[in-house]
């Protein structure tokens, strides 16, 4: 399926290397010179091309702009009416973008996370589901959401990434810096966590790690001391509701 996509920051690049890498023919928008010509360079299957360029050369779309630029850069468009258009904006509500792509329908925002670049990633998509399972769901996880406060919530909670990924390095750093390997011990940790919490839901995989006075209980202990799961409330509830800017 030969597919578009307007606006090439992160994300939309993201979007583009994983669609390539799937064997989808894809049109980029040169929005974004500089990763637009790395990714044409680097794929046979990428092409750059102008905006209006990108429309008329493909049925379905991917809008990646950040909300503040959105207005500017797809007025001057024309869309036709049966293109199918999928918006990577968090923040812009639907009928907004449904007046600037006019006539065109929007129905779907799709949320991916830088990892679709590789596959394996998942996808929350607010709105009709179908173009985005057609298209990443033999890729990807395509996770719907109710609505668009079940979106943000999701967008909220997983700010947890970061400080997921902090906790990582400096048990890594740690490891390295009492008779270990640091770049052994964060390919083990990555690995560890990944296939522990794939493989069942976190509640579950808590109980599995509770072995009396073992590490993981102690140390999880310690932290709960410190206020845990107090500040995991507290941060995320401090969180504003997402601006269209990357996660």
């Amino acid at each position: 399926m030969k597919t578009g996509i307007i606006g090439i920051g992160s994300i939309g690049s993201a979007v583009a290397t994983g669609l390539a890498r799937a064997g989808h023919p894809v049109v980029i928008s040169r929005r974004g010179a500089a990763r637009s010509a790395a990714l044409a360079a680097a794929f046979a299957n990428i092409t750059a091309t102008e905006n209006q360029s990108v429309l008329d050369q493909t049925g379905v779309v991917f809008i990646a702009l950040n909300d503040d630029a959105a207005a500017a850069a797809l007025k001057p468009l024309e869309f036709r009416p049966d293109h199918v258009v999928i918006s990577l904006m968090a923040g812009m509500e639907l009928a907004m973008l449904g007046r600037l792509i006019a006539p065109a329908n929007a129905r779907t925002i799709m949320i991916p996370f830088p990892g679709i670049a590789d596959g394996g990633s998942p996808v929350l998509v607010m709105g009709d589901a179908a173009p985005v399972e057609q298209i990443f769901g033999q890729t990807d996880s395509v996770i719907p959401v109710a609505d668009r406060g079940e979106l943000n919530a999701f967008l909220a909670a997983q700010a947890i990434l970061s400080p997921v990924a902090v906790m990582v390095s400096g048990a890594a750093k740690w490891a390295g810096s009492h008779g270990g390997d640091t770049d052994k011990a964060e390919r083990f940790l990555r690995r560890l966590i990944a296939s522990s919490l794939s493989g069942m839901p976190s509640d579950d995989l808590i109980t599995a790690l509770n072995t009396p006075d073992g590490y993981n209980q102690r140390l999880r202990q310690y932290f709960e001391q410190q206020g845990l799961s107090a500040n995991i409330d507290t941060g995320l509830s401090k969180l504003n509701p997402p601006t269209g800017k990357d996660a």
